[in-house]
């Protein structure tokens, strides 16, 4: 896992940086926020423990509690 290959765009928003990476190898992409003054080696750790955390769930074929047929939320 840690030979895989990150794609990371990083883009200030107010007093946060936008944080979208997605695994070069299977496509899948996450979003998430960290304080502006967040170094860049701290973003990459962060972004490839939240791929493959996110790529072991998805193996599991584990859900999140909260969430239904994946088709939105029932209001």
């Amino acid at each position: 896992m840690s030979g895989r290959e990150i794609y990371i765009e990083v883009i200030g928003i107010g007093q946060a940086l936008r944080v979208a990476a997605v695994d070069a190898e299977t496509g899948e992409e996450l979003v998430f926020q960290v304080p502006r003054n967040t170094s860049r080696s701290e973003i990459d750790n962060l972004a490839r423990a939240k791929i493959r955390w996110k790529l072991e769930r998805d193996a599991e074929q584990k859900k999140r509690p909260d969430t239904g047929s994946g088709r939105g939320i029932t209001v």
